[in-house]
């Protein structure tokens, strides 16, 4: 693995496991944290879901459909977002959490970027060659599969996700 990408993977474990600025993350949340590599992605998506198992008393509408973060850039941001298989949706930026719900038609359009895209064909990790100076690096995680990318590395079938996730976090 090119140290650029496992100096990232390490942050973005880091920063996603609750040992960076954000107290309210936790190092044991399956449904955002990211592996450090991609042994350690392909063995965890074997036996990982798209996200936790409804509690009891929980409807199975409230699980995860998709769990993205995106981190880096030049103002070094850290955001991450969850969407349930109804809606709904929390962004954690460092602004702070925030709840709400898609609407039907962003809904349908997520679900339906998320579907046209065979997960199983991208690979897990996807690595700018050092071209691209302070870009995002993306972590999406749908249907028990992490796929990691970098700006100047980002698979096309990956980007239409990645911009409709982006204009979630934007809202």
């Amino acid at each position: 693995m090119k140290p650029r990408l496992a100096a990232a993977a390490v942050l973005l474990a880091l920063t996603l496991t609750g040992c960076a600025d954000d107290p309210g993350a936790t190092a044991g949340d399956a449904s955002t944290a990211p592996s450090q590599t991609q042994s350690q992605t392909q063995s965890q998506s074997q036996s990982q879901s798209a996200g936790p198992s409804p509690t009891q008393g929980e409807s199975p509408s409230a699980q995860t459909l998709v769990a993205f973060t995106r981190t880096g850039g030049i103002a070094g941001v850290n955001d991450r977002l969850t969407v349930a298989q109804d809606g709904s949706y929390t962004i954690q930026t460092r602004g702070g959490t925030k709840t709400g719900k898609l609407t039907a038609q962003e809904l349908a359009a997520l679900k339906q970027a998320l579907g046209s895209v065979d997960f199983t064909k991208i690979p897990n990790v996807n690595a700018n060659d050092g071209t691209v100076a302070d870009g995002f690096t993306y972590s999406v995680i749908y249907n028990g599969r992490e796929i990691v990318a970098e700006d100047g590395a980002v698979p096309p079938a990956l980007q239409p996700i990645l911009g409709a996730l982006s204009a979630v976090v934007s809202k």
